[in-house]
């Protein structure tokens, strides 16, 4: 059976929501159920409040009255686990949902976002103006001067340029087909690698490579036994409590969308030159970054022919950087390095998540999405000295959801990597069998 206090402790230090007419604050921390979540799949931080209320408590009314809560309105919370970390963030209501109501009471569930994914829809924030030089200067410029956000930058550093006009598409929008278009400075080989990913945590908006993020060091160690209520062994921070396996390898739909091999078709209508290019995945590892150990090795049968073709024109002399006379001189140079990136990014994106897990610990407000995590998993043995070598290993946190009911609490992360193998062990340098 397992140890229940481990998910106790947890709690909402703070939960304020300001009126839009007047700026009137009123304390909601009494609620029903808080769920925090992050994930690299969304754009921004997501909460979802369950707040019960009685009648008169706000002017004489229930909440949703007195307030009245309409939606877009200012949300402070803080939350809490047993082992002192904590989450604060600022976030505004995106949905208002009436789930019971009375003449007494009533219970509104609440779905609050960050004020960055609301301001994207204001038509000053649109992207318009020309952009020149490096990709992850152009994310930097948008985030602060058309999303007006305050917070931190977790953005590496692209190592190529890429000039553009903004044609009035949405903020959000044009950040990520930036990230598809992104060379990394480190972790990646240039030619052999491509493919960033933007997303939010508590801490900031972050724009990282896919390279980057497979390649830093593990922030926790997790083991899954059959005795979660036993303390951890020496060199792991926690127990899983839950654990699902989930095979993201789908081989026709991986080989349909290129995650091995595929071949490029390009014309340059500046001198008419046409240009086959074939690359397979296993012809750039050494340029890439990965999780775990080894690719899935697929059938001889399958891994000599491409399987995805793409056909590109190349865009040489469009929109080149200086003046009149600056520009003439570079009229033949290009401005999507087509080859160095298009179908390495491809490949990229479909190895993201050929492994995946999903996982209950107990709660720990510390992680956040972008982070590593080891997992090791008994063999099928059972026996305390091995694990699984193909499924355990590192993992990066994709989706995280930190939950609170009644002042108990979980983590569930969903983890991903591009790769199999077991590399090293729970403590940085170590093996372990």
């Amino acid at each position: 059976m397992a140890n229940t206090k481990i998910f106790e402790g947890c709690s909402i230090k703070k939960a304020l929501i300001f009126a839009n007419t007047d700026g009137l604050e009123i304390n909601v921390q009494n609620a029903a159920n808080v769920q925090y979540s992050e994930s690299m799949f969304t754009d921004t931080i997501e909460v979802d409040y369950i707040v019960g209320n009685v009648s008169g408590g706000v002017r004489g009314k229930t909440l949703m009255e007195g307030l009245p809560l309409v939606g877009t309105e200012d949300f402070v919370l803080e939350i809490a686990d047993a082992i002192g970390n904590s989450i604060s963030v600022d976030l505004n209501v995106n949905k208002v949902t009436p789930i019971t109501k009375d003449t007494q009471q009533e219970t509104i569930a609440l779905r609050l976002t960050s004020e960055e994914f609301l301001r994207n829809e204001e038509g000053t924030s649109s992207v318009s103006r020309r952009y020149d030089g490096k990709i992850s200067n152009h994310v930097k410029t948008i985030l602060e001067e058309n999303l007006k956000t305050e917070k931190d930058l977790i953005i590496d550093e692209t190592s190529n340029n890429y000039n553009f006009i903004g044609n009035s598409r949405k903020p959000i929008y044009i950040i990520n087909w930036l990230a598809k278009k992104s060379i990394p400075t480190v972790d990646g080989k240039r030619g052999e690698t491509a493919g960033y990913m933007f997303f939010e945590t508590a801490d900031g908006f972050n724009f990282k490579s896919i390279d980057s993020l497979f390649a830093q060091d593990h922030v926790k160690s997790y083991i899954f036994t059959n005795t979660p209520e036993a303390d951890p062994p020496i060199g792991y921070d926690g127990k899983i409590v839950k654990l699902e396996a989930d095979n993201r390898f789908i081989a026709n739909q991986k080989l349909r969308m290129g995650a091995y091999k595929t071949k490029l078709v390009v014309f340059d209508p500046f001198n008419c030159k046409y240009n086959v290019i074939e690359q397979g995945a296993l012809d750039s590892d050494e340029g890439t970054t990965h999780a775990g150990i080894d690719l899935p090795v697929i059938n001889d049968k399958f891994s000599t022919e491409f399987t995805r073709k793409t056909y590109v024109i190349k865009d040489t002399g469009t929109l080149p950087t200086g003046d009149v006379k600056e520009q003439v001189k570079k009229n033949n140079e290009e401005i999507f390095e087509v080859e160095s990136i298009l179908n390495q990014a491809i490949r990229r994106y479909n190895q993201f998540s050929i492994g995946a897990l999903e996982v209950d610990i107990p709660p720990d407000f510390s992680l956040h999405v972008g982070d590593c995590i080891h997992v090791d998993v008994p063999d099928t043995a059972g026996e305390k000295t091995e694990t699984d070598k193909q499924i355990s290993g590192k993992y990066l946190i994709a989706v995280l959801k930190h939950a609170i009911n009644s002042g108990k609490g979980i983590t569930k992360l969903g983890l991903v990597r591009d790769s199999f193998g077991r590399d090293g062990g729970p403590l940085k340098g170590s093996v372990l069998k």
